[in-house]
């Protein structure tokens, strides 16, 4: 089936899977996860890989908060860093124990 042809073109995998479309190799087929049919890679569902993506964004956001003049920016693995000159210098301040 994969083979030659009798005009003399050899197709790939990926074509016999679109059903001889030009996209190489996105075709669209149940996917179990999403209950519905989407378009997939030759390896997995893309609409699933895009919101893996998305939540993976969502959880690495930096919290921000102000106490009084200085910024304490908050990072997903509970380092803190202040704008005050003191933790410049020291990377200890007052206002980091300030933040929950």
């Amino acid at each position: 089936m994969y083979g030659r042809r009798s005009y003399g073109r050899q197709r790939s995998e990926a074509w016999y899977m679109d059903g001889g479309a030009n996209d190489e190799g996105y075709h669209h087929k149940y996917c179990y996860s999403c209950a519905r049919k989407t378009e997939h890679d030759l390896s997995s569902c893309i609409p699933c890989g895009d919101r893996a993506i998305r939540r993976a964004s969502l959880r690495k956001q930096v919290r921000t908060v102000n106490v009084g003049e200085h910024t304490i920016k908050v990072y997903p693995d509970g380092k803190k860093y202040c704008s005050c000159k003191g933790f410049q210098f020291r990377k200890q301040c007052k206002h980091i124990g300030m933040v929950a």
